[in-house]
């Protein structure tokens, strides 16, 4: 994820806002947002609202035999997409997956 320096006046905003316990959608500091799980109509599906944030997991599993030679071991494979509308660092770079998502794949592994 490419980081967007922020300029002289928005850090100085942030600074400020977070010294006088501001939020500018006007919560004080430990109000939270309100949530909302909802599963979808597919299994394995589920939708989070937290405020205006909307989010959309999707979770399969499959069972395989594994290798004679390591019968107690398996894989799990993790795959995660990022969308560009989530945020613009998300976007891909010439086909190739961002640095955000192979941090988290590097992470779940």
């Amino acid at each position: 994820m490419k980081d967007t320096p922020l300029s002289n006046c928005e850090r100085d905003f942030l600074l400020k806002a977070i010294e006088e316990k501001k939020r500018l959608d006007g919560r004080q500091t430990y109000d939270y947002r309100k949530m909302k799980i909802t599963f979808g109509t597919d299994f394995g599906c589920c939708f989070v609202d937290l405020g205006k944030t909307r989010v959309m997991a999707q979770v399969s599993g499959e069972l395989v035999t594994p290798k004679e030679n390591r019968p107690n071991e398996g894989i799990m494979f993790f795959n995660i997409e990022l969308s560009p509308m989530a945020s613009p660092a998300f976007e891909r770079c010439g086909g190739r997956s961002g640095n955000a998502r192979l941090c988290l794949c590097v992470l779940f592994y």
